[in-house]
């Protein structure tokens, strides 16, 4: 396994352990339904910035330049 990828593999462990852990807690503090409210919010921001991250991919265009001696 490459060392990146062990990188990404142990930051997204992380990343989900501590996102499980604010969720447990804003649970206890604010109540199960404020935090559904929250969880979706946050479901749909991050659907829309993929959504809008494909469609900024897929308008960008490629040029292909030729050499002056490719004739």
């Amino acid at each position: 396994m490459k060392r990146n990828q062990a990188q990404v593999i142990a930051v997204s462990l992380t990343s989900t352990l501590a996102a499980i852990s604010i969720g447990y807690l804003g649970v206890q503090i604010f109540g199960r339904n404020t935090m559904y409210i929250i969880s979706t919010a946050m479901l749909g921001l991050g659907t829309g910035g993929t959504i809008g991250q494909i469609l900024v991919e897929k308008r960008q265009r490629v040029v292909i330049c030729k050499s002056k001696d490719a004739g």
